[in-house]
């Protein structure tokens, strides 16, 4: 019998990003007209982007339920997941400054993508005020459907957030509506999954234009950005070791070397969730954490702790800044930081959650996002790279939890044994 032999997407986008260079490159300006499938798969995500991300932010919120012992696990390991994507957006945010890998023979791009950003850059961001203290009184929505029609997602996160703590402080007498909302996210998290569906479609018609009309030297630019993102990847990765040190009192040694086997297998899957039980099985029998920490902490962080994900958002906003000559200043920078730390956390465990709220981020700084095209023709080279640093902080974080906790058994953490994750029993 023979056995069927299936394209995962990441193949089928590629396989149209391929298809559609070789017909723009063979067929010239004749079949400029496809880039409309470019522009329909946009929409698509456009349309359920605003009711995404605020079922999104309730559902987080109300996904943990905060009992005595686990809600002080939740708080410490929820602010060691936002403080450690804050870092990885600033880190993303000078990195790009100093390569800038949106600069060059950008001219084409801009020139791809100008009708479209023209009907995008409408007043429509939420900062657009003369200072931090503007910023952070409008982001409160003084109407929330006004907000959501105008697209003010910072805004519609706020209002989000604030109804999942209302939720989960109510839970006894609301438990029927969470479970309503659980049920409406998946409903969206199923929607993207079948609009991500339509990607090499809309990959293989917004290339095939954009060569034909711009040639295929345009690509070339994207190496910079492949460059950029691996080049903050790296730097965070050393970050985690340098906090170990300073705050943790223990030596990273241990933690580098016995998680290179996890990492390896994170970055052939390009899934934090593939590696979430050898992750416990490690951190239990190798690193010394306790199985209420592993099972519990482990869980949380991949649902929402992204940091490679932030080096990803921020580095792309800067790179598409730079392709358009733009320059922000210092409450934009703490806006694309905010945002892209938020996305980081709401982007976990959403199938493509990365390249989905890259958009949002994009949209809070006034920018289009029909650049998303360009990125996803690399995302998949990104994503390899970024879920090394995801599950990093996965395990990062469930240490640092446990070191405040006092848990952590130092003698296993120091030891050189090593245990063949392919070997543990994964059920």
């Amino acid at each position: 019998m023979i056995k069927r032999f299936t394209l995962q997407l990441w193949q089928k986008v590629l396989i149209g990003m391929l298809l559609g260079i070789v017909t723009g490159f063979l067929f010239g300006s004749k079949i400029a007209s496809l880039e409309y499938l470019g522009i329909f798969f946009l929409n698509m995500i456009k349309m359920v982007t605003i009711p995404l991300i605020f079922f999104t932010a309730i559902y987080g919120i109300t996904s943990v339920e905060h009992y005595s012992g686990l809600g002080r696990l939740s708080a410490k390991a929820i602010a060691v997941f936002l403080c450690t994507a804050f870092v990885a957006g600033c880190i993303g945010l000078v990195v790009a400054s100093i390569i800038k890998p949106g600069l060059g023979d950008t001219q084409r791009i801009i020139q791809m993508i100008s009708e479209t950003k023209k009907s995008n850059t409408s007043n429509t961001n939420i900062h657009s005020s003369d200072s931090i203290i503007d910023f952070l009184v409008n982001i409160v929505p003084s109407n929330i459907f006004d907000a959501a029609a105008h697209g003010h997602i910072l805004q519609i996160i706020v209002f989000g957030f604030f109804c999942g703590v209302t939720l989960n402080k109510n839970r006894s007498e609301c438990e029927g509506v969470i479970k309503l909302i659980h049920q409406i996210a998946q409903m969206f998290f199923s929607m993207i999954e079948s609009i991500m569906k339509f990607a090499p479609i809309g990959v293989f018609g917004y290339m095939a234009s954009l060569v034909a009309v711009d040639g295929i030297g345009v690509m070339l630019i994207m190496t910079k950005l492949i460059i950029t993102i691996v080049f903050g990847c790296i730097i965070q990765y050393l970050f985690f070791g340098l906090i170990l040190v300073i705050l943790g009192g223990i030596s990273p040694i241990p933690f580098y070397r016995k998680i290179f086997d996890i990492q390896l297998l994170a970055f052939s899957t390009s899934s934090s969730k593939a590696v979430l039980v050898p992750m416990m099985h490690k951190c239990e029998q190798e690193l010394g954490i306790s199985k209420e920490g592993s099972r519990f902490i482990l869980p949380l962080s991949a649902a929402l702790n992204m940091d490679g994900g932030a080096i990803y958002q921020v580095s792309c906003v800067i790179f598409f800044s730079q392709i358009y000559g733009l320059s922000f200043g210092f409450h934009e920078y703490v806006i694309i930081i905010l945002m892209s730390t938020i996305a980081s956390i709401g982007g976990a465990g959403i199938p493509s959650g990365t390249l989905l709220f890259l958009g949002m981020v994009l949209h809070s700084v006034g920018m289009p996002m029909d650049g998303i095209l360009i990125v996803a023709t690399i995302d998949r080279i990104l994503d390899m790279f970024t879920t090394v640093i995801n599950v990093t902080g996965d395990i990062f974080a469930t240490l640092m939890v446990e070191i405040s906790e006092k848990r952590l058994n130092r003698e296993i953490y120091d030891s050189k044994s090593y245990v063949n994750i392919e070997k543990v029993d994964q059920t």
